[in-house]
């Protein structure tokens, strides 16, 4: 697995990631959207490559009140509940407090991965219904970033977990 900052090459596979992953958590009005995104980053982007090709991707953005945006975070559909997403994630806020600009992180996702973020230390603070469109509510999570040494200490847990699985 490589982690490695987005370039322009990359484009067409990041569109394809969300192409896989739309009706059921983007709506297709959404590509044109993230082409736009691609087209012009807000903050830093980044790429997981596993299995010969671009699996994941994800970034974040500095907004005006220190506030650290995770944006368009995705694993391409048939890598779904494979730990990419997590490392990903695990990945974003490390250089989020590396950073040392932010010190809470907010994601606006859809209902379907909300436990996931749950899951990783992120709280409810607003939901839309159906705020992404029809099916698909808008639910914004805040996380408290933590100091770097927990963020190390809870994916050194989660690989001991991995392999007593295994």
């Amino acid at each position: 697995m490589n982690i490695r900052s987005y370039s322009q090459s990359d484009r067409h596979a990041c569109l394809e990631i969300l192409k896989s992953n739309t009706p059921e958590f983007f709506i297709p009005t959404d590509c044109d959207g993230y082409a736009t995104f691609l087209d012009h980053l807000p903050g830093p982007y980044f790429v997981l490559e596993q299995f010969g090709q671009i699996a994941a991707c994800g970034g974040w953005a500095l907004d005006t009140a220190g506030v650290a945006d995770l944006t368009w975070g995705m694993v391409r559909r048939k890598f779904h509940r494979r730990g990419l997403g997590r490392e990903l994630l695990r990945f974003r806020l490390n250089a989020i407090r590396n950073d040392g600009r932010a010190t809470l992180v907010r994601v606006r996702t859809a209902q379907l991965v909300q436990g996931f973020f749950v899951g990783e230390g992120f709280s409810v603070v607003d939901v839309v219904l159906n705020g992404f469109g029809a099916g698909l509510d808008k639910v914004t999570m805040e996380a408290v970033l933590p100091p770097n040494h927990a963020l190390q200490r809870t994916a050194a847990s989660h690989a001991r977990s991995n392999r007593r699985a295994s």
